[in-house]
């Protein structure tokens, strides 16, 4: 219970280390759309972290892959969702497409299958996130031993992370439903879109990278953020689990 405790206060916290960077332009889509966005992009979130957390890493291993190869993934998806935020007739294609993949008769109208897919990618770039408990977690993944402790501490921890993003996604629908902003969201949803776009074209050339480790350096707290995650009792507890 301690593990399973602290590593959902270690996602709540996470939000405030560096490597978010990535996820901000994704959140930011997630404030327009329709009102099935943000949950569909939470369900997304937490169903891709935990499969990566506990299978994909093994698999990715088995088969010999380079590390990076899960991050260009995520960089090809966050420019397809920029682009189908940019132009809406692209958008239109692909909330069709998922609909027609997906077990729902009827097209994406609240959003929510699309959110769906665009959380998967947050679970995708988030993966280089996670902290020491996590870390262990991962190792034992790789060993072949997914256990039930495994599985609960990953949950747990996708949890925390997930409940600030949807809290700044509804605040975000808040902010811009509002009646005067009401007949600018088509050009704010585009310009989140060229956000996307930009930001994936900067991940090629490692510009989320370069930023985090100025932060980090720049702003010694950010390095602190695993506290909770590297007391004695936590480390004593963990030891005893993946042992």
């Amino acid at each position: 219970m301690l593990l399973i405790v602290v590593a959902f206060l270690g996602g709540v916290l996470t939000v405030l280390s560096p490597c978010v960077l990535p996820v901000l332009p994704v959140l930011l889509s997630g404030t327009v759309g329709g009102r099935g966005r943000p949950l569909g992009i939470i369900a997304g979130f937490i169903g891709a972290f935990v499969l990566l957390t506990l299978f994909f890493a093994s698999v990715v291993s088995a088969l010999d892959l380079s590390p990076d190869s899960v991050r260009w993934v995520a960089v090809a998806l966050l420019l397809l969702f920029g682009l189908t935020l940019a132009i809406p007739s692209l958008q239109t294609r692909f909330e069709v497409a998922v609909s027609r993949v997906l077990p729902q008769r009827r097209p994406d109208g609240d959003g929510f299958l699309g959110g769906l897919v665009v959380g998967a990618t947050l679970g995708v770039v988030w993966t280089p996130c996670v902290g020491p408990i996590l870390a262990s977690v991962t190792t034992l993944a790789l060993s072949g031993q997914v256990t039930a402790f495994a599985a609960l501490v990953t949950l747990a921890y996708s949890l925390g992370v997930a409940m600030p993003m949807l809290g700044v996604m509804w605040g975000g629908r808040r902010l811009l439903h509002r009646p005067a902003l009401m007949p600018r969201l088509g050009a704010v949803q585009r310009a989140f879109g060229v956000i996307l776009v930009l930001f994936a074209i900067g991940m090629v050339y490692g510009v989320d990278r370069k930023v985090e480790t100025y932060l980090v350096e720049t702003i010694p707290a950010l390095q602190n953020l695993t506290f909770l995650e590297q007391t004695a009792a936590v480390q004593t507890e963990l030891e005893r689990q993946t042992k």
